[in-house]
């Protein structure tokens, strides 16, 4: 039997603990006759499942008669992307509609201003004659950036939504790169849209996954499914060394494999993209013991509040920090052996 764990990331697995309470909130709203959002940001650390939350919905969407799903990168001219995807898609799911469209940017190289205006035209009669057939589109677009084409596409977007045209998005990105896209002045209506931060997993699902594969008790799945801190790629790592080793318990060899695994393929791209400052509030939490007060981090870096809530903030929404006890607001590193990992910075 193949290894039903994935070490890849932005793929969606073989196998997966759905996030079912996210997933039905989006279908739920995308589905009702007045929705109360157009559009979902699901931001979350790498490796937490945004893709596969993304692609779970898209799919099920998908399934329905009236929906239409396009699937747009952000490496892309997106608008000249969507136009050519809606004529294929529309043909293939729905062969009776036809399009009065000259879809010129497509296959044409024109002046940039004329090819986005009659791309613009374009993709607005093929919006407008889906809705006519009460056909819904949904878009998803994974890593969105703070780039020209998908500011191109967001400011197109606002236009859809003002001409009340039957377009749903679902983005995903990191922290960072959603606040830099908004804080763009023609950009700032994004800070409207509903944002899904993905935590951590339910330990008791990925214990129970454990135990189904593995065939163990419900005793020896929690003592490895603790290991994880419900964060998705590790869920991922751990079994998939666990299985192709043939084994049932976590002993050093498979440890040293699953923290190594972590650091190369996760963490070391994680603390690239952390500020010198945020890698400072992370060391001093690290050097501290489990738990730390925010106080004691404070008083060690010798900072004031304004400036540590700023950090604090930015490393909570990225999903590498998570606090508790709100008396006195106490810090934990929300991966699996990231201590371990900023540690070895210090």
């Amino acid at each position: 039997m193949n290894n039903p764990f994935s070490l890849d990331f932005g793929t969606e697995p073989n196998l997966y603990i759905p996030r079912h309470a996210e997933q039905n909130n989006i279908i739920s709203t995308f589905n009702s006759s007045v929705p109360s959002t157009h559009m979902y940001l699901i931001l979350g650390a790498r490796g937490s499942g945004k893709t596969v939350l993304m692609t779970s919905v898209s799919h099920e969407l998908a399934k329905q008669d009236d929906w239409l799903h396009v699937d747009l990168s952000v490496e892309k001219d997106m608008l000249n992307s969507l136009a050519a995807n809606l004529y294929k898609k529309t043909q293939g799911k729905f062969p009776k509609i036809k399009f009065e469209v000259s879809i010129k940017g497509v296959s044409v190289s024109v002046d940039k201003e004329e090819k986005y205006s009659d791309i613009q035209l374009d993709i607005d009669n093929m919006l407008e004659t889906l809705a006519k057939k009460n056909i819904k589109v949904l878009i998803t677009i994974d890593e969105v950036i703070n780039s020209q084409n998908v500011r191109e596409f967001t400011t197109y977007y606002q236009h859809c939504l003002r001409e009340k045209l039957p377009v749903f998005v679902l983005m995903t990105g990191l922290y960072k790169n959603i606040r830099a896209l908004q804080n763009n002045r023609s950009q700032t209506f994004l800070k409207r849209a509903p944002k899904i931060l993905l935590g951590a997993l339910n330990i008791r699902r990925v214990a129970k996954q454990y135990e189904e594969i593995f065939k163990i008790d419900e005793a020896a799945s929690f003592e490895i499914a603790k290991l994880t801190a419900g964060y998705s790629y590790a869920f991922q790592i751990l079994g998939y060394f666990l299985y192709a080793e043939k084994k049932t318990t976590v002993d050093k060899d498979i440890l040293f494999e699953y923290e190594t695994n972590l650091e190369e393929c996760s963490y070391e791209k994680i603390w690239e993209e952390l500020s010198p400052g945020e890698q400072n509030v992370a060391k001093a939490i690290a050097s501290l013991e489990d738990g730390t007060t925010v106080k004691a981090v404070r008083d060690k870096l010798k900072m004031d509040s304004n400036m540590f809530s700023t950090y604090q903030n930015t490393l909570i929404h990225s999903g590498i920090l998570t606090t508790t006890d709100a008396s006195y607001g106490r810090l934990n590193f929300a991966l699996p052996y990231f201590k371990e990992f900023v540690q070895n910075h210090i």
